[in-house]
């Protein structure tokens, strides 16, 4: 006697035709997934990259402006003040140690610049030399070279029209405002996600007992 009640009776397994249709549909969504997370670890990358370099280089313009800043500070004169202004070379005296005078201690003496010594073919560093001391590199090789990745911009009190470089005489007595620009790539490029990313900064010194400029 047959049993009508056997628990496989009636039931079919699935055919090679359905099988593959349904490998291929979850293989489609999978990579469709993946590919959206792709893109949002790209986007997310480039922003930590960029976020980087931002603050990388607002640390180097930030040190340059705060010491521009004090450029010609002396309580008692002292002869503190802009000695040389070109296009990537600023060279100026303050009263470190406010004892009136500028001429004393070397740490009074800075010049900034830029120099490509030991560095790729068109990237460069920007230094600080400090008296008689070496210039210190405060970058890594990672800015690029040309007067629009890091330049100096002066300006007269009360004047909106840049001075030509490089500035001489007694003209150099006159420079109330320098504008600093600095463009830097991120240290740790990555080229799968995002690739080499360059951000510029730019920031204006105001020079102390100079007064303020035309705004």
């Amino acid at each position: 006697m047959k049993n009508l009640n056997h628990p496989l009776k009636g039931q079919n397994g699935f055919t090679l035709v359905e099988l593959l249709i349904s490998t291929v549909l979850t293989l489609s969504l999978l990579g469709a997934v993946y590919g959206v997370y792709k893109v949002q670890a790209r986007n997310l990358k480039v922003q930590d990259d960029r976020l980087a370099a931002q603050e990388y280089a607002r640390s180097v313009v930030d040190l340059i402006v705060r010491e521009i800043r004090n450029a010609g500070f002396a309580p008692n004169g002292g002869g503190c003040g802009v000695l040389r202004a070109e296009a990537q070379v600023l060279q100026f005296t303050y009263d470190a140690n406010a004892n009136g005078l500028c001429v004393t201690d070397a740490n009074e003496n800075i010049t900034y610049g830029f120099d490509t010594t030991g560095c790729p073919n068109g990237f460069g560093n920007i230094t600080r030399k400090d008296g008689l001391n070496d210039p210190q590199a405060l970058t890594d090789c990672n800015v690029p070279t040309g007067a629009a990745n890091f330049s100096f911009t002066y300006f007269q009190q009360n004047s909106a029209t840049a001075l030509a470089t490089p500035v001489t005489g007694l003209t150099l007595a006159t420079i109330q405002r320098v504008v600093v620009t600095v463009a830097i790539q991120s240290k740790n490029p990555d080229l799968e996600f995002g690739g080499q990313l360059t951000v510029t900064m730019t920031s204006n010194a105001d020079l102390r007992n100079r007064g303020l400029p035309a705004s």
